[in-house]
């Protein structure tokens, strides 16, 4: 009967990588804190998570799963780890709230290492090198990055590790428990992320073809598949009751009005930088499928096949930090080390001793530096992270709302994330996250809107900035151009741009909400 083998003989060696691993994590963190004008030190989650962290902020103290108090817009995708972000805001100010979500994800990436390992172990149980895989996951920049800074890409891969393992155990003994643990796993994955469903459709999938179920077996598969079922039901009559809408404002924004062909094609030009930067970890991955073939190891490819594919359905994605493909990157890895294990087998001359892991982790690391290659001056922290200067930035900005605007004000922005948190007032978004009226408008596909291999970026290519600031008038604006339009000299006229400890704020020209004489 399979079980879960807790590192037999490398105990050391894991608690070892899982040190390293936190320390370097927590320098991470520090190395995107920041101390700021006010004097007080500033931690830092990605601006997207911060917009999750404003609604979880609402939420634990009283004012509703919101972003604006009375305003019911589902701007998140992400519920599970809204709901874990308003436990930290229930406890917690602001800033160190964002510190513990930040620790969460230390969690989540040595729980999805550990996890993987497992599944290692399952495919590999004679002589798997598990240190190996372990620190390869650790090491993966992409996973850090998005767990480190608050997104919950951490918690998703956790939480498919532990369903993949828990679905591959069931399948090798028929043990009830293992099977309620994967229907969990993948349930609360739905609530982190509502497109794990194509995973969880999956693990059913091999589920199905895997195993010869009697009549009892056959009642309890599909008493399983009615309880995960309960999830996205759940979810969506509560959305509906609460915002309602079937589907997300997100969803809306990001799939509604923009063509499939032109989808594609974006999402296809998004996703080559990343087989180019993963080429040599994908081709061994897939390598092993066919050197020593397996229905676990087509199993596990699936979820990246599925992952990728997502990607470029949805057209893309403004980051090219493989927000959506670093989650099933660890199944990836899996795959690699098991496949050049495979591949030392297959000589004549088998290598001696302590040479055969030195050659095995040379393989591994290799595929690995090219995929982190372009990450390295982050990693080794000669960089600040990607978009944390900008944080910095638009946390000057709301120190100085903060005191010299009134709680009436409203404020007017791109970025939903940094600066709306750390404010109480008002906030008008004006990329549409939480904004239907933008979210329902025609995408603009006119190029102007293009980067990394796309034309048009979902999430950042729907405005009305006559609408937005013309119409609603926010008290401050962050900006006042954003692809085709420029409101710039209608600006001028009737926002002045004023300085306030050293940070350039654009205010609404004779505003009641503004204490002027604060910066005159």
């Amino acid at each position: 009967m399979a079980k879960i083998r807790y590192f037999a003989g490398q105990n050391w060696v894991i608690l070892s990588l899982s040190v390293l691993f936190t320390c370097w994590a927590l320098a991470f963190i520090h190395h995107a804190s920041y101390v700021a004008t006010d004097g007080r030190l500033y931690f830092n989650l990605f601006d997207d998570a911060l917009i999750s962290m404003r609604y979880a902020w609402n939420f634990a103290h009283g004012n509703g799963l919101v972003w604006n108090k009375g305003e019911y817009v589902e701007g998140y995708t992400n519920l599970l780890m809204t709901l874990l972000m308003a436990i930290a805001s229930f406890f917690l100010e602001k800033r160190y709230a964002v510190l513990a979500i930040q620790l969460t994800g230390i969690v989540f990436v040595l729980g999805t290492a550990f996890c993987t390992v497992q599944i290692l172990n399952l495919l590999k149980p004679a002589k798997a090198p598990q240190y190996i895989l372990f620190a390869t996951i650790l090491l993966y920049y992409p996973l850090n990055y998005w767990s480190l800074l608050g997104m919950e890409t951490g918690l998703l891969a956790f939480l498919l590790s532990a369903g993949v393992l828990y679905s591959l155990l069931y399948a090798e003994n028929l043990n009830t428990k293992h099977l309620w643990l994967m229907v969990l796993c993948f349930g609360l994955a739905y609530l982190t992320r509502n497109d794990s469903l194509l995973f969880a459709a999956l693990t059913f999938l091999y589920l199905t073809l895997t195993l010869k179920f009697g009549k009892m077996y056959i009642q309890l598969f599909l008493a399983s598949g009615l309880t995960y079922s309960l999830f996205p039901v759940g979810q969506t009559l509560f959305r509906y009751w609460y915002y309602g809408q079937i589907v997300p404002n997100t969803y809306t924004l990001k799939l509604v009005g923009m063509a499939l062909d032109e989808r594609l094609r974006n999402g296809w030009g998004f996703v080559q930088s990343f087989l180019r930067e993963s080429s040599w970890v994908l081709v061994i991955a897939a390598l092993g499928l066919f050197i020593k073939p397996s229905k676990q190891k087509f199993y596990l490819f699936g979820f990246f096949l599925i992952s990728i594919s997502y990607q470029i359905y949805v057209g893309g994605d403004p980051w090219t930090y493989w927000r959506i493909m670093a989650p099933t990157m660890p199944f990836v890895f899996v795959l690699l080390v098991s496949t050049c294990e495979e591949i030392l087998n297959l000589t004549s001359i088998k290598p001696p001793g302590l040479i055969y892991p030195f050659l095995l982790i040379a393989i591994t690391l290799a595929g690995l530096y090219k995929a982190d290659s372009r990450f390295l001056k982050e990693m080794s922290m000669q960089e600040l992270p990607f978009d944390v200067e900008v944080a910095h930035k638009n946390i000057e900005s709301a120190i100085a709302i903060n005191e010299i605007t009134k709680e009436t004000a409203s404020i007017g922005v791109f970025r939903a994330g940094v600066l709306p948190y750390y404010v109480n007032q008002t906030a008008i978004d004006f990329l549409g996250k939480s904004d239907p009226y933008i979210a329902n408008l025609p995408p603009d596909t006119s190029g102007t809107m293009s980067w990394d291999g796309m034309n048009s970026v979902p999430g950042h290519n729907k405005y009305d900035l006559t609408y937005s600031i013309q119409t609603l008038l926010p008290t401050y604006v962050d900006d006042l151009k954003w692809g085709t339009q420029d409101l710039t000299e209608w600006g001028k006229e009737h926002y002045v741009l004023v300085r306030y400890n050293k940070t350039w704020l654009w205010l609404l020209k004779d505003s009641p909400d503004v204490y002027w004489d604060k910066v005159k």
